[in-house]
């Protein structure tokens, strides 16, 4: 009986160990201990001792170009038949249709785990990725300090987040970055905070982790001074509006703030303001960091400063904006009325020249009409009295009186 016992105890112990053991290896990899987990989106440097080893990522339908692998490759060559060379550690696409010469186009022919293919076959089932012996190698761990935003409930507006945490992995797909501008002066000296939400994608993490330069704050110092240029060539009013006058269509409007906001901060994944065309590579942020902007919006514009200061910003602005406003509409008056006057004076100009071609064609008669013309003009409204001095038809005013009868009154 006791054997019996013992077998069974032993029987269950080895039952809860085999069911167990996935579970043993979940919590192995959440500590980063012989194995790991990557979220899809990521990638994890594994080191070996303080030199990296490799990089393992999860991304669908993109591979890295890692030295030693089978896909590989040096350089490609475009439809042009341009060579471009493939740096080690680069993000690249094996989907459908690339233009890189990937004849593989299934993710799971980039997914090398194990050279031992039943342990390959477990890791994957798992979702796991083995890191190394503990002793040796590790996941590269690094101080990462980013700005999030969150919409706040009560008010439903853009709220920053900043975070500064231990951070074990990086993003290669895209994700959207806080950058905020704090008393960037517009060019009515107001100073304004500005928050720009970029989305960047990492297309090489060796460079970015690994380049001696902290990525993010390269890209931040980047992006804010294009800001302070950008916000110093406008005025408040035009900042906060979204529209440049009722005439401008907000198709318009964006499209135009595009090319002024966005389209120069997307450029600088290629060219830094201090770079030209003609300096040597890596140039851009791209080929020095591995970090390519996708796009740039600018989200909000406010005064700097505590509130008393805002409020004493808001009513300067308010008495500049007031003031150009009434001297737009003083001088749109003044306009309105020197058109006036000069319609009038057109106007009488041309009667006058009308009246003096009559005179030159019909002589006496033709200043006669002249006359009886000004006349009516004259006697316009009520009540008025138009005496006419030499008038031609007084010889006629006897003509026209009755004869006087016999026995009348003289």
């Amino acid at each position: 009986m006791f054997y019996l016992v013992a077998v069974l105890a032993l029987a269950l112990v080895a039952v809860a160990a085999i069911v167990g053991f996935p579970f043993f290896l979940q919590w192995l990899a959440v500590e980063n201990v012989f194995f790991t987990t990557v979220k899809e989106g990521t990638a994890k440097a594994i080191m070996r001792g303080k030199s990296l080893d490799r990089f393992i990522m999860k991304f669908a339908e993109y591979h890295l170009n890692a030295p030693g692998k089978p896909w590989y490759k040096q350089g490609f060559t475009d439809i042009d038949e341009k060579i471009h060379r493939l740096p080690d550690w680069e993000v690249l696409y094996h989907g459908k249709g690339n233009r890189k010469g990937f004849a593989e186009e299934s993710d799971e022919y980039y997914d090398v785990r194990s050279e031992w293919e039943p342990f390959d076959r477990l890791l994957k089932h798992l979702g796991l990725h083995w890191v190394g012996w503990p002793w040796a190698s590790s996941v590269y761990v690094y101080a990462f300090e980013w700005n999030e935003t969150y919409t706040e409930r009560t008010e439903g507006k853009e709220k920053v987040l900043p975070r500064a945490e231990p951070t074990d992995f990086i993003y290669v797909a895209d994700f959207t970055y806080a950058i905020r501008t704090d008393s960037a002066e517009t060019n009515d000296r107001l100073p304004t905070d500005e928050l720009t939400l970029v989305t960047v994608a990492i297309r090489n993490p060796y460079r970015a982790l690994f380049s001696g330069e902290d990525w993010i704050r390269r890209i931040t110092a980047a992006i804010n001074r294009h800001v302070r240029n950008f916000v110093g060539s406008k005025g408040y009013d035009e900042l906060i509006s979204i529209t440049k006058g009722k005439d401008v269509g907000v198709t318009n409007t964006a499209a135009k703030w595009a090319e002024d906001f966005s389209i120069p901060i997307i450029r600088l994944s290629e060219l830094l303001p201090d770079e030209t065309e003609e300096s040597p590579p890596p140039k851009g942020l791209r080929g020095r960091y591995g970090v390519e902007i996708r796009t740039a919006d600018l989200q909000t514009v406010e005064l700097s400063g505590t509130a008393e200061e805002k409020k004493q910003h808001q009513e300067a602005a308010t008495k500049v904006y007031t003031a150009e406003q009434d001297a737009k509409a003083k001088r749109l008056t003044g306009q309105a009325e020197a058109d006036v006057i000069k319609m009038r004076g057109d106007q009488e100009a041309e009667a006058l020249a009308a009246r003096l071609k009559v005179i030159k064609e019909h002589g006496d008669a033709g200043m006669l009409l002249a006359q009886l013309d000004a006349i009516q003009e004259s006697s316009k409204g009520a009540g008025n009295t138009v005496v006419w001095a030499n008038s031609p038809f007084a010889p006629l005013t006897g003509l026209l009186k009755p004869e006087a009868k016999k026995g009348d009154n003289p």
